[in-house]
């Protein structure tokens, strides 16, 4: 199934991911409304081929979360919903196997 697009910065920018030629979302890109396609910037490439991303917001709306998953282990970077545009995408916590988490939003704080 296709990843879901996550609307930010105030339906300005759309975060979306990009297949690889295995077929697996493998890049999430920015695309500022209005912009060429073109333009839009690389948020996350994941190189390790057993990995997938997911895009997701946390339920406060305060973050965009670029989730990286695969069998055993998980890992999760965060972007401000609310300023996606010119900020870095921030690791939460390495990949470590055998781990999987999540994010969630709980202002000003984040829970894993």
């Amino acid at each position: 199934p296709a990843a879901r697009p996550r609307w930010v910065d105030g339906g300005e920018a759309l975060a979306y991911t990009a297949r690889d030629g295995r077929g697996r979302p493998a890049r999430a890109l920015l695309h500022t409304i209005g912009s060429h396609h073109t333009e839009d910037v690389l948020l996350v490439e994941e190189e390790e081929e057993s990995c997938s991303l997911c895009l997701s917001t946390t339920k406060d709306g305060a973050w965009l979360a670029i989730s990286s998953h695969s069998r055993d282990s998980s890992e999760v970077r965060l972007l401000p919903a609310t300023e996606a545009r010119g900020a870095t995408p921030r690791l939460v916590a390495p990949r470590e196997a055998g781990v999987h988490y999540f994010v969630e939003g709980l202002a000003p704080n984040c829970l894993l």
